[in-house]
C-alpha cells in the first residue's frame, strides 16, 4: 500500500468546529429521543423529561449561535476535488438545510412553550429561569388554545425534517469516505494524524463566537432583572396595617407554610415576606383582631420551577397583585384551642376561610399554631392550565405557626 502524500490527504476541520459539531450532534440525538418519549404508558407528560428537552433545546440555540459566527470567521475545508458538482449542490444544500432546522427548531419550541395554555415555566437544568418570549405568554387563554396546536404540530414536521437531513448527511458522509481517497468524515473526526492535515489557516474568532453566544444567553435569562433595574423598580414590599398591635412578632421564629399535591407528589413551601397587626387579649374574644399582609412574591419552595412558575398571571399574578391580605375576626374558644373566620383577599377575590388555631403561653410570649385549607379553584388560582386539578391539588394546606411577645404598650 503505498500511504498518501501531504498534499493528498484531507484538510481537518479546525477544533472548535470539530468540538461544537459533535456536542450538537449528540445533544440532536437526545432531543429526538426525548422529544418521543415524553409520554407515560397512560399519556400523562413526564415533566422532567419536558424540562430536560426544552433545556437541551435552549443550550443547542446558545450553541447555534457560536457555531455559526464560528464557521463564518474559519472558512471550512473544500470539499474533495473528486466529488461530482451535484453531489457538491447537494452537500452544501443539506448543510444549510441542517443550520436552518438548528436554529428553527428551537426557536419554534421556545414559541410552543410561550404560547402554551399550560403556562409552565422553563427552568434550564433545574437551576435557570428562561423566559417566556414577550406577548405570548399574555395572551388570551382562548387564543392560546388556538395557536398552541398549530405551532406544535409544525415544531414536530420540522422535527423530522431535521431526521431526514440529518440522514442524507450521515449517508453522504460514509459514501465518500468508502468510495473517495480523499474522504470527508475523518476530517471531523479528531486525532488522525497521518490521515488528516491541521487546517490551512490559523483558529480566529472564538470571543466573537462564543462572546455573542454567552451575550444572548445573559441577555435573555437575565432579561427580567435587567428590565427591572433599569426601570428603577423595586419588587413591592408588603403593605402594613395601620391597625393597632399589642404583640410584637418574633419573624425568625414564626412562619406562613403552605403545602399540596403536585403530580402525586407533596411540595411545600412558604412566605418569606409577610407582615401582621396582632390585637388580642383572652378576657375579649369579641373584639380580637388580626390583619395580615403576605408579599405573594415572597413565596419559596426551593425548587425553581414552582418558584418561577407561582408568580405567573394565572397564579398568583405578583405583578398585578403584590400582596394578600387576611383579615382574623370573630373569634370562638373550643375544646382544642380557638377558631376564627379568616377573610382573604387574594388578587381580586376576596373569600372567608375557617381559621383553627390552639395558643400556648411562657409568660409573656405567647406561640400560636393554626391551619386553613383553600382551595385554588374558589381563588381562580391555576384555573387556565389546571382547572380539574389533575397536576395540583385543588385543596392547599396553609400551616401558620407565630410567635410573639405582649408589646410594652
Amino acid at each position: 500500500e503505498v500511504p498518501m502524500t501531504q498534499a493528498e490527504q484531507s484538510e481537518r476541520y479546525s477544533s472548535v468546529a470539530i468540538a461544537l459539531h459533535w456536542i450538537i450532534a449528540l445533544m440532536l440525538g437526545l432531543m429526538i429521543a426525548l422529544g418521543k418519549n415524553m409520554h407515560s404508558a397512560d399519556g400523562r407528560p413526564v415533566e422532567w423529561m419536558f424540562q430536560l428537552h426544552k433545556s437541551v433545546g435552549i443550550t443547542i440555540l446558545v450553541l447555534m449561535i457560536a457555531r455559526l459566527i464560528w464557521r463564518w470567521n474559519n472558512k471550512p475545508p473544500a470539499l474533495p476535488a473528486g466529488m461530482k458538482p451535484i453531489e457538491k449542490t447537494a452537500s452544501h444544500g443539506v448543510h444549510i438545510g441542517l443550520y436552518v432546522l438548528m436554529f428553527a427548531l428551537p426557536i419554534t419550541g421556545w414559541i410552543m412553550v410561550s404560547a402554551s395554555p399550560f403556562a409552565i415555566a422553563t427552568v434550564l437544568y433545574g437551576t435557570i429561569a428562561w423566559p417566556h418570549l414577550p406577548g405570548l405568554a399574555e395572551l388570551a387563554l382562548e387564543t392560546r388554545q388556538s395557536i398552541y396546536p398549530k405551532i406544535a404540530n409544525i415544531h414536530e414536521l420540522l422535527s423530522w425534517a431535521l431526521i431526514a437531513l440529518f440522514a442524507l448527511h450521515l449517508i453522504g458522509a460514509i459514501k465518500h469516505e468508502l468510495s473517495d481517497d480523499e474522504g470527508v468524515l475523518k476530517r471531523m473526526i479528531p486525532g488522525l494524524f497521518g490521515k488528516t492535515t491541521p487546517p490551512r489557516a490559523p483558529s480566529r474568532g472564538a470571543l466573537t463566537a462564543f462572546g455573542s453566544a454567552a451575550l444572548f444567553f445573559g441577555l435573555i435569562a437575565g432579561g427580567p432583572a435587567i428590565a427591572q433595574a433599569i426601570g428603577g423598580e423595586t419588587s413591592p414590599a408588603a403593605a402594613t396595617s395601620t391597625a393597632s398591635s399589642n404583640w410584637l412578632i418574633d419573624h425568625e421564629a414564626s412562619e406562613i407554610r403552605f403545602t399540596g399535591i403536585h403530580d402525586g407528589n407533596e411540595f411545600t413551601g412558604m412566605f418569606e415576606t409577610w407582615s401582621a397587626n396582632i390585637n388580642w387579649s383572652d378576657d375579649t374574644l369579641d373584639t380580637n383582631t388580626a390583619v395580615v399582609t403576605v408579599e405573594t412574591g415572597s413565596a419559596f419552595t426551593g425548587k425553581p420551577l414552582y418558584d418561577n412558575t407561582i408568580d405567573a398571571a394565572e397564579w398568583f399574578d405578583t405583578g398585578a397583585f403584590p400582596n394578600a391580605a387576611i383579615t382574623l375576626s370573630d373569634f370562638t374558644a373550643t375544646d382544642t384551642g380557638y377558631t376564627s373566620s379568616a377573610e382573604i383577599t387574594l388578587k381580586d377575590k376576596t373569600l372567608p376561610v375557617p381559621f383553627d388555631f390552639q395558643l400556648t403561653y411562657e409568660g409573656d410570649i405567647a406561640t400560636m399554631i393554626g391551619q386553613a385549607t383553600l382551595s385554588r379553584d374558589a381563588f381562580n388560582l391555576g384555573q387556565e392550565s389546571d382547572s380539574g386539578g389533575d397536576w395540583v391539588s385543588l385543596d392547599i394546606t396553609v400551616d401558620v405557626t407565630v410567635k410573639a411577645s405582649r408589646s410594652a404598650d
